[in-house]
């Protein structure tokens, strides 16, 4: 039996923690919810007339959420790179234009390692 973590995994571990590792669905689903919140809230703000009060509050949501995916995206990058025994800075790839898609494909469909590694004893969960 493989040893557990005493840390729990929570939807805060899973988007803003570089800690762990993270498997293929895992990461494909967190990149899909960002998707979905950033269009969701760039359609608000396309919407909104230039002249209606809303557009300073929707202007103001779209950099809070672009800020925050971007973030999230590199954290759930991190720990799906950490589950194929790479080292996180390899994340860092994700941003590179002309790469960043093929990358984004490639940790989809990339097989997981079911062995323990230096991050974690298992999928989607914390290490330590």
């Amino acid at each position: 039996m493989r040893p557990q973590s005493t840390r729990q995994p929570t939807i805060g571990w899973l988007l803003f923690s570089p800690s762990g590792r993270c498997g293929r669905q895992t990461f494909a689903l967190g990149w899909l919810f960002w998707m979905m919140v950033n269009s969701g809230v760039l359609t608000k703000l396309l919407t909104a007339a230039e002249d209606d009060p809303s557009m300073g509050l929707w202007s103001t949501v779209f950099f809070a959420t672009f800020g925050l995916s971007a973030i999230s995206t590199l954290m759930l990058t991190i720990k799906r790179v950490h589950d194929l025994g790479l080292p996180g800075v390899m994340a860092l790839s994700i941003f590179v234009p002309g790469v960043s898609l093929v990358v984004l494909v490639l940790l989809c469909v990339w097989p997981t390692t079911d062995n323990a590694d230096r991050y974690g004893a298992r999928r989607d969960w914390p290490a330590g």
